[in-house]
């Protein structure tokens, strides 16, 4: 479907909803919208680009009808009480089958969310907190920069990392901010939480490193006593039978004495020890005291379970000693999102609260003293108690990373850089570029800020219609500013991360890129930006590399190998104008074959036959 070919209705003229309307703008597409009461403009002009506001019930048919909903291609439905939300999609749903529906919703509407969009097609129930999961977690991170962007049911994961973290990995692309641009920050595949590096083995220098860094095991088994219950018990009845053991019986009978005792039973056992010693006697009540311990203790544990089970009552797990932890403050439903996006670094999510002031807040940072705090991330609805609690931490620890959600604020990197060292995150912002996405088809699996910049996880279906069918990775790369994560045929059950610039994108295929909204803009509007490098090239292979030259030519030309025939003549030649990542490519491989080559502008003038520069 076209830019052009219906309008885009925005249901809900709040915050959030003024937000996407800006976003709307440079679509070009006719906007219209909803509102129970008359708007309050944040921006005087907004009011005169939007072409009809109809005031009304958004859940009621006639008001649906007079802002012309069965022309529209999307609707988006941003009220504050998700209920209403949800119920206007099932009226937009019968009046427009076609239009795309976008639905704003709160956690505690996950499940119904969930059914509505496997039973309606083209709804998407969005979270807007929860879209902030990635932001929160690359804020909180102790590594600026280090950002998981995709991971794998295989442990194969996909993070943004500095440039000299990606010289040592083998599958790497940068992060693209625009279509000509060139980043500081990378994207490289990681394999269970470490990058692919060029040596798999350890080397023989790193081997003392390693054995100081090693801890004896009698540590950790003491913190973890159901390891360390099984060998005492055996340890117990190997000396009992050693004890125990007497001409009459044999080892029959000093097994049924230890076992006995184990089980707290003195009575019966000591009739049959009425013939030992007296420091045999005093063994064997040692014995039973130790089985009265082991049989209240394994009772104990039958009747926790069970009475856990039973009441729903869950352990609070043990926080391992030296770890490094992530503190969430009021933020249940990003915790589980973060804690996924932290668990390939190594790093734990802790949950706590600020409902009962920054005493409290204290009182339960306190019982992670043992551990190191990396970050602490404050979620709650009110921003100033965000910021005053945010302000009280930094004093106490400065190299503790913070991260404050302002719901319903914009600009929030001015205010982040006025607070100083302290990473606001506006949901706003982060949930606008999100839906107005969600919007024209597309669907966001994930909201982060790279280098101040919302970028968006995108995953496409490519149709036969689409502009990006038919193209190179290099070419979408290049040409329309985004980088492509993973790429899957659809005879393929396997996809594979970070694909080759020249692999082409056929109908079916399915990838997922990391995007700015206006990346996603200027493919919905097939604003693409043309190849901007050449290859100069002048060779005469020997007859023996001459096939070898021509496949290469062929492949990055796009001509049959019969094609290239007149480049091997000797003489200087230039390519057709190339995307400078391909063009990079060309160059090294014909420089392995010994082709002399130099990469220029393709606006620029042809350079003498003699010059090599």
């Amino acid at each position: 479907m076209s830019i052009g070919d219906g309008a885009v209705l925005i249901c809900g003229l709040g915050a959030l909803g003024q937000a996407c309307l800006e976003r709307l703008l440079p679509f070009d597409v006719p906007l219209r919208a909803i509102d129970l009461h008359s708007p309050q403009w944040r921006r005087a002009d907004l009011s005169q680009r939007i072409s009809l506001v109809v005031q009304g019930d958004m859940r009621q048919a006639q008001v649906l009808e007079r802002a012309g909903i069965r022309r529209c291609r999307s609707v988006l439905l941003l009220s504050a009480d998700s209920q209403v939300n949800l119920e206007a999609a099932l009226q937009v749903r019968l009046l427009n089958p076609d239009a795309d529906v976008v639905v704003r919703s709160r956690s505690g509407e996950q499940s119904i969310g969930r059914l509505l969009e496997q039973r309606l097609p083209k709804v998407a129930v969005v979270d807007p907190l929860v879209l902030t999961a990635g932001a929160v977690a690359s804020a909180v991170q102790p590594h600026e920069g280090l950002i998981q962007l995709d991971s794998h049911s295989e442990g194969e994961t996909i993070s943004v990392v500095s440039r000299e973290e990606a010289a040592t990995a083998l599958a790497c692309r940068p992060v693209r901010p625009n279509a000509a641009g060139r980043s500081d920050l990378w994207i490289i595949v990681r394999q269970g939480g470490s990058a692919v590096q060029h040596s798999k083995g350890a080397s023989w220098w790193q081997l003392p490193g390693r054995i100081r860094r090693w801890r004896p095991p009698w540590g950790s088994l003491a913190r973890r006593p159901m390891h360390w219950l099984a060998p005492l018990v055996v340890a117990a009845i190997v000396l009992g039978l050693a004890l125990f053991s007497g001409q009459a019986g044999g080892w029959q009978r000093s097994l049924l004495i230890t076992l006995g005792l184990l089980q707290g039973e003195f009575v019966d056992p000591v009739m049959l020890l009425s013939q030992r010693s007296l420091w045999q006697l005093l063994a064997g009540l040692s014995y039973a005291l130790l089985g009265t311990l082991l049989t209240s203790a394994l009772v104990a544990l039958i009747l926790e379970r069970l009475l856990s089970e039973r009441l729903g009552l869950r352990r609070r797990e043990r926080v391992k000693s030296g770890s490094r932890q992530v503190v969430i403050v009021d933020g249940p439903e990003v915790v589980e999102p973060i804690r996924t996006l932290l668990e390939s670094e190594r790093i734990g999510v802790q949950t706590a609260s600020l409902s009962e002031g920054m005493n409290a807040l204290d009182r339960q940072l306190e019982r992670l003293n043992n551990c190191q705090v990396v970050g602490i991330g404050l979620l709650s609805n009110h921003l100033l108690n965000n910021v005053h609690a945010a302000l009280a931490l930094q004093e106490k620890d400065p190299a503790c990373r913070l991260a404050v959600l302002a719901h319903a604020m914009e600009a929030s990197d001015q205010l982040g850089r006025m607070l100083g060292g302290i990473t606001v995150i506006s949901a706003v912002d982060l949930a606008a570029d999100a839906l107005v996405a969600t919007a024209f088809g597309e669907r966001v699996e994930r909201v982060l800020q790279i280098q101040g910049v919302n970028h968006l996880v995108v995953r496409y279906r490519i149709e036969p219609e689409d502009q990006l069918c038919g193209l190179t990775v290099a070419r979408v790369e290049n040409g329309y500013g985004m980088t492509v994560l993973r790429h899957q045929r659809r005879q393929r059950p396997q996809a594979r991360a970070i694909p080759p610039l020249d692999w082409s994108l056929l109908a079916g295929d399915a990838i997922t890129v990391l995007a700015t909204l206006d990346s996603l803009r200027r493919v919905e509007c097939g604003e693409r930006e043309p190849p901007q490098w050449c290859v100069e090239l002048r060779c005469k292979p020997h007859p023996h590399e001459r096939f070898v030259v021509q496949q290469c030519l062929a492949r990055y030309l796009d001509l049959a190998p019969g094609q290239v025939q007149g480049w091997l003549d000797g003489h200087w030649k230039r390519s057709k104008p190339l995307d400078r990542d391909l063009a990079e490519l060309m160059q090294r491989d014909l420089q392995r074959l010994r082709v002399q080559t130099r990469m220029c502008r393709a606006d620029a003038p042809t350079q003498p036959e003699g010059s090599n520069d």
